[in-house]
């Protein structure tokens, strides 16, 4: 092997190698909420309405850092895992009373994890006549950028009917960027969204 051949392949493994350990120590799990399931009601049309179902998930995120990190992004993949979402298919809030845009600064002092309460939103079509009957027994919540968010808990049809919806091909991967402070670096984290 020549000396540039040498150089090359050194760099490329030492990328290969910094990149492994970087997803090695940021941990992330995904897990189920007694948080009610909510509807956002979007667009209305002739014949059908456009709603985001908005899902409850608590991630823990662990950094195995000793020294400080920083969320940088939260985002959602497609469902290949590459490339970011689409806002019209995907949308993220934190769970909160209500709904919020995701954390982003958060900071890690060191082998710390810090749990997220999120909603990861689908973007649905529903024919008009469905949605009244959809609709009978959820609670209204609160009205987010001119759209009216619903309570679905009080609704086991609502929630049957919705929950059918989500198909694996839409599920998508849940990507966190981080900023290491130690060597100035992005890094990153991405995990399967699960049902």
């Amino acid at each position: 092997m020549g000396k540039h051949a040498y150089i090359l392949f050194a760099l490329v493994v030492s990328i290969v190698t910094s990149c492994r350990s970087q997803e090695d120590n940021v941990e992330l799990s995904f897990e189920k909420t007694d948080a009610p399931l909510k509807v956002m009601e979007s667009i209305t049309m002739a014949d059908s309405v456009v709603v985001i179902l908005l899902k409850p998930y608590r991630i823990k995120v662990k950094s195995n850092y000793s020294n400080t990190i920083r969320t940088s992004r939260l985002s959602m993949n497609s469902g290949g895992g590459s490339g970011y979402h689409n806002p019209s298919k995907y949308l993220i809030y934190t769970d909160k009373h209500k709904l919020a845009p995701p954390p982003t600064g958060v900071k890690f002092s060191g082998h710390d994890t810090k749990v997220f309460d999120i909603y990861i939103g689908y973007r649905m079509f529903i024919k008009s006549k469905e949605k009244n009957s959809l609709f009978e027994n959820a609670v209204y919540l609160e009205e987010n950028g001119g759209r009216k968010v619903y309570d679905l808990s009080k609704s086991e049809i609502a929630v049957r009917f919705f929950e059918q919806k989500i198909t694996d091909d839409i599920r998508g991967y849940l990507s966190f960027s981080f900023y290491n402070y130690e060597n100035e670096l992005g890094l990153g984290h991405t995990i399967k969204v699960e049902k």
